[in-house]
């Protein structure tokens, strides 16, 4: 009965020794950047995915639109709106890491109208236009165990607008939330708009559980694309709105290490028990 309680403690010995390892699994990926101009009946969409879920995605997309001139008479400087935008996005994951950096972009312009020869000739107001670009990263994930973490990164959003109608807008908005979705707790969330920027330097201990990073850019110009207080001789050519907003984000993991037994005193502990079963075996044969 000796042998077999001393033989059983020595594996127990051997077999609770922890190992000092993390596991982050990835489960939902939803990363995408977009691209939409409109001008008039005239439009352009793009967007593009990762080829597959937690695949490197390092790709931009484009849109653009514009009206078709407005005369073809020997009448110069009568143009129609234009409109383009778009986003680009470069992110990947490591087995304790999630990196990523993107951006986008909207930009519109009315066009322009010279002297014609009778003012209700002027009133030609260039036609609706919409941009929009959009960059997005939104991932959720787990960890098996207790884990430190770092987390640095940057939003940023700009814009410029010409004078124009009370109808026109100019929007963007740029935020990062960093979630522990178990608790339903925000660790980080943070957003911003018009001109503004916003750094991230964070670190701490995460338990076990589900956690989600969201980072995105957004930007949008539209407008009906009417001219105000045009008069004989004024030229109406700066009428321009363009949006911008960018991001950055880099999350470490790193396991945190539990008091094991040093592997000498283990194998150590491991030969004692072992001299003791043979020296209490060869007793029984005497």
């Amino acid at each position: 009965m000796t042998r077999e309680f001393l033989l059983g403690t020595a594996a127990a010995l051997l077999i609770a020794v922890p190992a000092s390892a993390l596991t982050m699994t990835l489960l939902e990926d939803d990363r995408f950047i977009s691209a939409r101009a409109e001008v008039g009946q005239f439009s352009d969409a793009n967007k593009i995915v990762p080829d597959s879920d937690f695949s490197l995605f390092a790709s931009e997309v484009g849109a653009n639109a514009s009206d078709v001139p407005r005369f073809t008479s020997n009448i110069n400087g009568i143009y129609g709106a234009t409109a383009n935008a778009g986003a680009f996005q470069e992110s990947s994951f490591g087995p304790l890491s999630i990196f990523g950096k993107g951006g986008a972009n909207a930009n519109a312009s009315h066009g322009g109208i010279e002297l014609v020869s009778a003012l209700g000739d002027a009133d030609l107001p260039p036609g609706a236009f919409d941009a929009q670009g959009q960059s997005n990263l939104d991932v959720l994930f787990s960890i098996d165990g207790q884990a430190a973490f770092d987390l640095e990164g940057f939003i940023q959003t700009g814009i410029g607008q010409a004078q124009g109608p009370p109808t026109n807008s100019v929007q963007n908005v740029a935020l990062f939330e960093f979630t522990n979705v178990t608790t339903n707790t925000s660790i980080i969330d943070i957003e911003i708009n018009g001109e503004d920027d916003a750094s991230i330097d964070e670190s701490g201990v995460l338990e076990a559980g589900t956690y989600r990073v969201v980072i995105e850019a957004f930007t949008r110009v539209r407008g009906q694309g009417e001219i105000l207080a045009l008069t004989l001789g004024d030229a109406d050519t700066d009428d321009g709105y363009q949006a911008f907003a960018s991001w950055g984000g880099n999350l470490n993991l790193r396991p945190i290490d539990k008091p094991i037994p040093e592997p000498v005193t283990t194998s150590l502990i491991g030969m004692s028990l072992g001299a003791l079963v043979l020296r209490t075996s060869r007793r029984r044969k005497a």
